[in-house]
């Protein structure tokens, strides 16, 4: 009897594309790419473009409201005399530190308590009243409310956000895990007696973190809207330091005369907002097709 070899497999039989390929393929799309690329243009603008230009944001001039293309100064200077590229450049690293910081906390906290409410039915409901509560305040109603407790600043704006953000992602991360306690090898893993903790480490949770993925772009968006709009408000981060929300509050006044002391962080503000939301809806849909 001759041996035969099984014919290979087909493309219907062969094994699902890993999870980081699904996401690469997302990125590729052309709204991903799209959003990836206006996202790193503006991160090594903030990042590099320090360094090429060479001047303080924080360093007071004596041309007061200078018109852009100003000698040195390629998009002028604000009442104080500060360049106005400057200030920008570093608002985009003040904005992406507090995303940095806030989502990755906003996501632990609230993937953890998302599925400790689905795992645990008495700390379930308490865990629920929390989220409620705390989504029941718009973002910048939010901050308010804790700038006024903590006082402006940047701790306020990264509590605000991690405040906002957490129980989107508990609700997101509880609804997940629960989908996933009735599947098979949850069960096979019960009958062969795996000890909890294991089945929601090794099975579980690797199995809701496209949820929380996807939602972390979006929260980052949010993060950078929520920074402009309590900065506007006089709640965020406080000059002389410099953010992009408090210069779009700074140059309101002097629309008319220097228009770009205050449209340059609006439209930088766009494309943060607008890139991040491209590549959330860009991973959202790879997850779906997988």
């Amino acid at each position: 009897m001759t041996a035969t070899l099984d014919p290979p497999a087909t493309a219907a039989e062969a094994p699902a594309p890993r999870i980081r390929n699904r996401y690469l393929l997302g990125l590729r799309s052309p709204r991903g790419l799209t959003g990836a690329v206006l996202v790193l243009l503006v991160l090594f603008a903030g990042l590099l473009g320090p360094l090429l230009l060479g001047i303080d944001p924080l360093e007071q001039g004596a041309s007061a409201l200078a018109p852009a293309g100003t000698a040195g100064h390629l998009l002028g200077t604000d009442e104080v005399g500060r360049d106005i590229l400057a200030r920008v450049l570093a608002g985009i690293r003040v904005d992406v530190l507090i995303s940095v910081v806030a989502v990755p906390i906003a996501a632990a906290l609230g993937t953890a308590l998302g599925m400790l409410s689905a795992l645990n039915a008495l700390a379930g409901g308490a865990v629920q009243r929390v989220f409620d509560v705390l989504l029941g305040f718009p973002g910048v109603v939010l901050g308010v409310a804790i700038g006024i407790a903590l006082g402006p600043g940047q701790t306020a704006v990264m509590v605000t956000c991690v405040l906002f953000a957490m129980p989107v992602f508990g609700r997101l991360t509880r609804l997940a895990t629960l989908g996933q306690l009735n599947r098979d090898y949850v069960n096979a893993a019960t009958v062969l007696a795996t000890p909890r903790w294991k089945i929601v480490v090794r099975h579980i949770l690797p199995n809701v973190m496209d949820t929380v993925l996807v939602r972390a772009a979006v929260a980052v968006a949010q993060a950078v809207q929520i920074e402009g709009g309590l900065s506007v408000i006089g709640l965020g981060i406080q000059p002389p330091e410099p953010s992009l929300g408090s210069m779009i509050s700074g140059g309101s006044p002097y629309l008319a005369t220097l228009p770009s002391y205050a449209i340059v962080p609006v439209a930088v503000v766009f494309l943060l907002v607008f890139g991040f939301t491209l590549i959330a809806d860009a991973l959202n849909k790879a997850v779906l097709r997988s």
